[in-house]
């Protein structure tokens, strides 16, 4: 068989797996491509930020200057007091807190700016410090009073290492069952016209969910051992973070699986799964806040119960924070839960009626 045969045969294979082929050399590549496009620059600037009186004298009129001074690095969100705005902070709704003191427009007077930051943000820090230091001279030219900035922090702090920790783990249990567990599934493709004759193909998948569900715990237990190895403090096994993980695992895999049945368990839904997960984890923040790159990532993020998953499982884990505290999180991951399950059975009943794909 001659060079052209050999690459006639390949364009064959090609033509029969087409739909294969578009997944990994398309798709794929167009989740990475989604994922970098939103990174627009490489300063804050459209980071969300507190500001919140400092005390009941501090007027309309102060607050006004101080959201004015920090827009050209932040989105600024109006709270009613430090108190609620330090909570948004920790909640990862914004990532500083600018408290507002009195007389700002008053030319005679003296006043101090505090601005609050989140120990456990780690990655936030050094970009914090310098546009911190911008803003004061920023601050002092721009309003009438002679302004200065106090830094104020709050939490425990946590290096770098330290806040990645829980976000590798997310990224791993996101892997695990966005990919891995489809695969296992499809891996038995040929025995689900037998197991539909003897039982609910539901409650094949049921069991399946439950069964690769505990074993994430081996994970979160390594890296609890991990986190007790370095010193860092905190682990991965406490119940409400057992609960992120469990509530994480169920809606990705949930999804992964749909979209397998959904396209009869052909091997291209691997595929699919593996560009869902490379975009979900791109576009959640796993790392910088997300609003450091852009309005548009942050907009993506908080649409995605991926990034909700990752405040919860930070604030229990690198804050101490009770899965009560991140309960507007809590909801996006049992609603996202709910939604993954509904979508997975209509795809089972769909599939039931047919047969395997190859």
């Amino acid at each position: 068989m001659g060079p052209l045969a050999l690459l006639r045969k390949e364009a064959i294979t090609v033509r029969r797996n087409l739909g294969l082929f578009v997944v990994l050399l398309v798709v794929v590549p167009a989740a990475l491509a989604a994922g970098t496009s939103v990174y627009q620059q490489t300063i804050p600037q459209d980071l969300p930020v507190a500001v919140a009186p400092a005390e009941e004298a501090t007027t309309e009129s102060d607050v006004r200057l101080v959201r004015g001074a920090v827009g050209f690095f932040a989105t600024p969100v109006d709270y009613d007091d430090r108190a609620a705005a330090v909570r948004a902070m920790q909640r990862e709704e914004v990532y500083l807190t600018f408290v507002v003191p009195p007389d700002l427009t008053d030319a005679d007077a003296e006043a101090t700016v505090t601005v609050v930051t989140d120990r456990a943000n780690a990655p936030l820090s050094d970009p914090a410090a310098l546009t911190l230091g911008l803003l004061e001279s920023r601050f002092d030219d721009a309003f009438p009073a002679t302004v200065s900035l106090e830094q104020e922090a709050v939490g425990t702090e946590r290096t770098l290492s330290e806040f990645m920790l829980p976000s590798a783990l997310f990224a791993l249990v996101v892997l695990y069952a966005l990919v891995y567990v489809p695969y296992q599934v499809r891996e038995e493709r040929r025995v689900m016209d037998r197991l539909r004759t003897e039982t609910r193909l539901e409650y094949v998948v049921a069991a399946k969910l439950l069964f690769y569900g505990l074993l994430a715990v081996v994970p979160a237990g390594v890296a609890s051992a991990a986190a007790r190895y370095y010193g860092y403090g905190f682990d991965a096994l406490g119940v409400e973070t057992l609960a992120v993980l469990g509530l994480s695992f169920l809606y990705t895999a949930a999804a992964g699986l749909a979209v397998l049945f959904a396209l009869r368990l052909r091997q291209a839904a691997v595929f699919v799964n593996l560009g869902l997960a490379v975009g979900v984890l791109a576009l959640s923040g796993l790392v910088y806040p997300v609003g450091f790159y852009s309005a548009l990532r942050l907009t993506i993020a908080r649409a995605l119960p991926t990034h909700h998953s990752l405040v919860a499982l930070r604030g229990t884990m690198l804050r101490g924070g009770s899965l009560s505290f991140y309960a507007d999180a809590a909801t996006w991951l049992v609603a996202a839960a709910g939604a993954a399950m509904l979508l997975l059975g209509a795809a089972i009943r769909r599939y039931d009626r047919g047969g395997v794909g190859g």
